[in-house]
Formats: structure tokens, C-alpha cells, sequence
């Protein structure tokens, strides 16, 4: 019968890193790392005689959230375990994101002695999930914001403007006779052309500023810290440049002029959500339509 192998020679196996803290104190300078395997070492380039008698506090990136510290916390301080997932800093300076498994460790009598802790870099899986939820956000053809994207970040303007009156207003832009490019050319064409507004938009606009695409050739912009003057200003100037920009079709890099019309809306007492913005930018972009489109048009009564 084969011998029984140590516990500690598997735990120096793990391809995770494990630390084991005293219990307590909880406060600086505890709790004390009384233990750390080998996979720690390659995973926060800390040896073993760098970790030992520290406080765990010094692996922690702070870039990360304070909230999930927080709970930790207090797990730890009613002695029950937690996992999290938190960003952590190498010796050498690079953020991480790790899977935090934290686990008490009790004697024979039930009191707790240790904490143990078991770290898995899951920085690849971070990125990934980060990538999809900014998809999720996007606009599959321009680039932009879609919708419900766009949606969130007025809102969250307008909460901000509830707690301080920041002026803010949005742009409702629609391309004057869109149909006629698509009928005309065909929809990759069109589709080019979308995709070329949406080129222009970010050369316009300031970096905070949120430029949306709600459907087919309606584009939305929110501007933020903009009094109703600076709107029409900026509506104004990417008006005039749309105007005598030349939009390519297939190969031919002139063959397409366009206008647009864009109706401007300040947010006014009473806005508590996107939809009452949205109703007086559409009332205003139907004004300038009707004035015969290639305009801008301001709506100031409500």
C-alpha cells in the first residue's frame, strides 16, 4: 500500500495560488501570511520569503473596487468565507484579475485559526467578458451606440443634472433623402454610407460626448456640460461639413452629396427620462424638414 502524501505536497502542486493568513488580527499589520505555495510565486512574482509575515493587502491593485474589498471584509469579520473576483498588482507593476476563493480554516474545537486562500488568474476570461458586454452596447454596422446603450447614458445625465443643473442637450440627426441612396445604389453602398457618417461624427464631437445610431439613418448625440448656444453651434458645424463632404459609392470616392436636418433639444425642468428629450428632438427635426431640410432647428418651447 502506497504511502499517504503530505497535504501540503499537493497544495505545492496546484497550478492556483493558495495563501494561508492567521485568523486574526484583521487590521494592519494582520493578518499575517504564514504560507504560500509555489504557483504563487509565478503568479504575482513574489517568492515566498517576499510574502511571508506581510500583510495580503499588498497584492491588491489600487485600481479595484472598493465595494467588493468591502464585502470581503466583512466575511472575514463574522469568519465566513467568499469568492470574489478582484483585480490584483504583480511585483512588476501589471493589474490582474483573479478568482478570490477565501475559506476558513477551523481547529478541532471550531475556532477559527486561518484563512485560506485560493487565487485562479482569470484575466483572459475578464477581457473576453469585457468585450462582449461593450458588443452588447454597439451598433453591429457603425461602430456607435445602439440604443438602449444611448438610453442609459441620458439618464444617467439626467440624474447628474437633478443633482447639479449641468446644461446638457441632445441632436437628433436624419440624412435627407436616405432612401434615395439605397434605392439608387443598393444597401452596401448605403451601408458605406452610414458607416462614413459615423466616421465623421468622431472627428466632430468631444471624446464625453455619447453619439448613438437609434435605427436605419437616425443618429442621436448627447452633449454634454452644453448650454442651448454651444448645441446649436456644434449642430451648425456638422451640418455645414456634411454638406460638402462627398460620400463614396462602390469605387467611385465622389458620386454621393447628402444633407441633413437635426433638430436640438436642451433638457428643461421636469426631464426625468430619455423619452421627453426624444419627443422634442423629434418635434424640432420635423420642423427643420419642413423648412425644407439642411437645417438645424432648436425647440425651446415646451
Amino acid at each position: 500500500m502506497n504511502p499517504p502524501i503530505p497535504f501540503q505536497t499537493i497544495v505545492d502542486a496546484c497550478n492556483d495560488a493558495v495563501i494561508v493568513t492567521r485568523a486574526a488580527p484583521l487590521d494592519a499589520p494582520g493578518p499575517e501570511i504564514v504560507y504560500v505555495n509555489k504557483a504563487f510565486t509565478a503568479l504575482t512574482g513574489y517568492t515566498a520569503d517576499e510574502a511571508l509575515g506581510r500583510d495580503p493587502r499588498f497584492l491588491i491593485s489600487p485600481e479595484g473596487d472598493a465595494e467588493t474589498r468591502h464585502s470581503l471584509r466583512q466575511a472575514l469579520e463574522r469568519g465566513e468565507g467568499q469568492r470574489v473576483r478582484t483585480l490584483n498588482r504583480s511585483k512588476a507593476g501589471d493589474d490582474y484579475w483573479v478568482d478570490l476563493n477565501v475559506l476558513p480554516l477551523k481547529d478541532t474545537q471550531g475556532e477559527l485559526q486561518y484563512f485560506a486562500a485560493i487565487l485562479r488568474d482569470v484575466s483572459d476570461q475578464q477581457e473576453i467578458e469585457a468585450r462582449v458586454a461593450e458588443l452588447a452596447k454597439r451598433d453591429p454596422l457603425t461602430g456607435l451606440l445602439n440604443r438602449r446603450a444611448f438610453v442609459e447614458s441620458v439618464d444617467v445625465e439626467l440624474q447628474r443634472h437633478q443633482r447639479t443643473q449641468n446644461p446638457f442637450a441632445i441632436l437628433l440627426i436624419d440624412i435627407d433623402g436616405f432612401a434615395r441612396v439605397n434605392e439608387e445604389y443598393g444597401k452596401p453602398v448605403g451601408d458605406q454610407v452610414l458607416q462614413y457618417f459615423a466616421d465623421l461624427f468622431d472627428l466632430l464631437f468631444r471624446a464625453y460626448d455619447r453619439v448613438a445610431r437609434l435605427g436605419d439613418d437616425e443618429f442621436c448625440v448627447l452633449l454634454t456640460d452644453c448650454s442651448i448656444e454651444q448645441a446649436e453651434k456644434s449642430a451648425e458645424r456638422m451640418r455645414a461639413l456634411i454638406e460638402r463632404s462627398q460620400f463614396p459609392a462602390g469605387d467611385d470616392p465622389e458620386a454621393i452629396r447628402l444633407t441633413a436636418s437635426v433638430g436640438v433639444a436642451p433638457v428643461v425642468p421636469g426631464d426625468d427620462d430619455f423619452s421627453q428629450l426624444y419627443l422634442r428632438a423629434r418635434d424640432a427635426l420635423s420642423r427643420a424638414r419642413e423648412l425644407g431640410g439642411n437645417r438645424v432647428f432648436v425647440l425651446e418651447d415646451v
